[in-house]
């Protein structure tokens, strides 16, 4: 990956021969360890400011996004820190928890739609090994109600996946967009096919606007604009190189 990754730096962020000849090495020093991608998510507060999972902080960057992945999740509480109670890494089946924390259980006894999970337990009928998330109430409009407060979006939030070759990074990074910030996504990649291209095909700015939820809570949403094409093969065999290894 090291070598694709290298093919595709801009020319204002070239590897120095130094750097060059020690990814070079680290390239074939695959039993040192498992690598662990950054991780880039949306400050909250409406502070406009990407953070990396090393505690960086970014206004804006500029990546090629090899993969966009639809995705779904469900945290029955808010601000934890917890692993989902549900996810889908598609979008279309969701998956419980292995191991759900109790207090996780509490939460989603007070939802205004159960998950269905919680029923089929208190009827200690087995679980099933995913739940379709087209027909689950928790992905419905309006479905999200806690602590007596309720609300018009969704309980299972819409969410997008990405994993990113940012400019001068040697590792790609991972951003997950919140459903604030999917239809913005979406919309561009559209834009992108409907002009026979593609979203992986291109550099994307990314950068972000400030927005403020009905509640008057502030929020930040993610801005992306093409920055410029790849128009060389090899630039795109690299990317695929790298769509293919994920």
């Amino acid at each position: 990956m090291s070598t694709a990754l290298t093919a595709l730096q801009r020319s204002d962020t070239q590897l120095s021969e130094l750097e060059s000849l020690i990814l070079q090495e680290a390239a074939q020093d695959g039993a040192a360890y498992n690598p662990i991608p950054t991780k880039l998510t949306i400050a909250p507060g409406g502070i406009n400011q990407y953070v990396t999972s090393d505690g960086e902080t970014l206004k804006s960057f500029t990546a090629i996004v090899a993969i966009s992945q639809k995705a779904r999740a469900y945290w029955p509480e808010k601000g934890t820190g917890q692993p989902p109670l549900c996810s889908s890494s598609d979008g279309a089946r969701g998956v419980l928890s292995p191991a759900p924390m109790v207090e996780q259980l509490r939460a989603a006894q007070t939802a205004k739609e159960p998950h269905w999970a919680l029923r089929l337990m208190d009827a200690g009928v087995p679980l099933p090994s995913f739940y379709e998330c087209i027909a689950c109430p928790l992905s419905r409009w309006g479905s999200v109600h806690q602590g007596g407060a309720s609300g018009r979006s969704q309980a299972c939030k819409t969410l997008r996946r990405l994993v990113l070759l940012v400019d001068g990074w040697s590792q790609p990074a991972l951003l997950i967009l919140p459903p604030t910030s999917t239809k913005g996504w979406d919309a561009y990649c559209s834009s992108l096919s409907r002009q026979r291209s593609a979203y992986f095909a291109v550099r994307t700015k990314f950068e972000l606007k400030s927005g403020k939820s009905g509640g008057g809570d502030p929020y930040s949403t993610a801005q992306v604009t093409m920055a410029d094409r790849l128009t060389d093969k090899s630039e795109i065999e690299a990317v695929i190189a790298i769509r293919r290894e994920f």
